[in-house]
């Protein structure tokens, strides 16, 4: 045994611009990366990426980030293999917004990552990237990307995401709970704190 704890393997889930910009950013940062894509749809992988179908995908990675639109989009993806996220960190990206992202569905007291929380009570749930745009991830570094939100109740979990944020070149902060997802992820609406919000 060498004593050095193993680093975690980040599974970004998803085919489109949000999926393959987050799998690059934690790629260039070292980590080890895979990105899931439907069988019938496999997409080219982006470099230093391995890729491979949604089940094997969360079956070999310790953080699970499901790169679609809305929490319910979110949970009809996972629910194949829910069983298998139980003690894996669930990274929560979305944005429970009503079409032509106007206004949000659901009463103030609601928040997204509650809602995918309570889906899979197994998990980690991780609420982060809610308050920025994913557009601002998929090219050069912009020093004008505002501070990343990232939520939890799972302390040590929030701590290991937040080492992983670490190497990239973006601010994170400490937010509190999954009590604060319904502020968090109504900044960008607002417009306190944020530029936009991330959407698939």
């Amino acid at each position: 045994m060498s004593g050095e704890a193993e680093q975690p393997t980040i599974g970004v889930l998803g085919t489109g611009g949000i999926a393959v910009a987050l799998a690059t950013m934690f790629a260039r940062a070292g980590h080890e990366v895979r990105l899931g894509t439907p069988a019938t749809g496999r997409a080219a992988a982006p470099p230093g990426v391995l890729t491979g179908g949604y089940e094997e995908v969360v079956t070999t990675s310790s953080v699970v980030i499901p790169a679609v639109l809305g929490v319910q989009g979110a949970v009809q993806q996972l629910r194949p293999w829910g069983a298998g996220l139980r003690g894996k960190i669930l990274v929560d990206i979305t944005n429970p917004f009503t079409g032509g992202h106007v206004d949000f569905v659901g009463p103030w007291a609601t928040g997204g990552s509650t809602d995918l929380a309570a889906a899979f009570p197994g998990a980690l749930l991780v609420g982060a990237f809610k308050n920025v745009w994913w557009e601002t991830f998929t090219g050069a570094p912009d020093p004008s990307v505002p501070t990343v939100h990232v939520i939890s109740d799972a302390p040590e979990a929030k701590r290991t995401f937040l080492a992983l944020c670490a190497p990239t070149p973006y601010t994170y902060t400490d937010a509190g709970g999954l009590d604060q997802a319904r502020r968090v992820e109504r900044m960008a609406l607002r417009g306190v704190g944020s530029a936009g919000v991330l959407a698939a």
